[in-house]
């Protein structure tokens, strides 16, 4: 039978030829390093032996790396059973807000600023919907998880978002929704889009994105994004909001 497949064999297999042929800063060198050592001898552990055929096993250290799937699992689980406790008795609904990869250079040199930007522009897209008086016109709620990666370990940076289907209005009543896309997709891209870009100037003027140098880049790429349609995906989980949980822990 096969072992198993990790990412841990993975970087085992090919993490020293990708690094002989590609420069990596020193957290991701980090990262790697961790996460190739962790549950080895490498980081140390305790020799167990039983007392009858005084057989030996040993149990090493995790790595605690936040990174780390195998490090993260219980941390996975209660996460999910939080969420899980949460959830209310209406239909839920599955978005997703994904970054143009045209601006994954920008979140290399910047991610925490546009990881952060990210999550505003999202939050105020669907708050902003969710209050008009043409929709629902009350306050939505949100669970928010970031990717950075697609299932090809490809650089894919998107917003999951479960949302119940409903506000609460100021009287405190509760607003379902009637329809089965929740808002108009259409609609929320190019909202989205431009609360996006709109923020990106504005960091860029304050001078926080001073690790783009090249002259005239922000402009040109952020009126070049303007034209094109970013991809907003919705979705309504009417008997499967358990098993988006478990996706959006893992």
């Amino acid at each position: 039978m096969s072992e198993p497949a990790t990412l841990q064999r993975v970087l085992q297999r090919h993490f020293v030829g990708y690094a002989d042929r590609h420069r990596l800063d020193g957290h991701r060198l980090k990262v790697c390093r961790h996460l190739l050592n962790c549950h080895t001898p490498a980081l140390g552990g305790i020799q167990y032996q039983c007392d009858q055929c005084h057989c030996q096993v040993p149990q090493y250290h995790s790595c605690r790396d936040r990174h780390c799937p195998q490090c993260q699992g219980r941390a996975t689980r209660q996460w999910s059973e939080r969420q899980q406790q949460a959830i209310l008795p209406v239909t839920y609904y599955h978005l997703v807000f994904t970054l143009p990869h045209e601006l994954n250079g920008w979140v290399q040199l910047h991610p925490e600023i546009i990881y952060s930007l990210l999550f505003q522009a999202v939050w105020t897209t669907l708050k902003a919907f969710g209050a008009n008086p043409k929709r629902l016109g009350g306050k939505l709620g949100m669970t928010a998880v970031l990717h950075t990666w697609g299932q090809n370990l490809s650089q894919h940076v998107h917003l999951h978002c479960l949302v119940p289907g409903g506000v609460l209005t100021e009287n405190q009543e509760w607003h379902s929704a009637r329809s089965t896309y929740l808002f108009p997709v259409r609609a929320l891209s190019r909202h989205f889009r431009g609360k996006m870009v709109s923020a990106l100037r504005e960091c860029a003027t304050a001078g926080k994105l001073d690790r783009i140098t090249r002259a005239d880049e922000i402009d040109q790429l952020l009126d070049q994004l303007m034209k094109k349609d970013w991809v907003v995906y919705s979705k309504p989980c009417i008997n499967h909001t358990e098993t988006i949980i478990r996706y959006l822990a893992r």
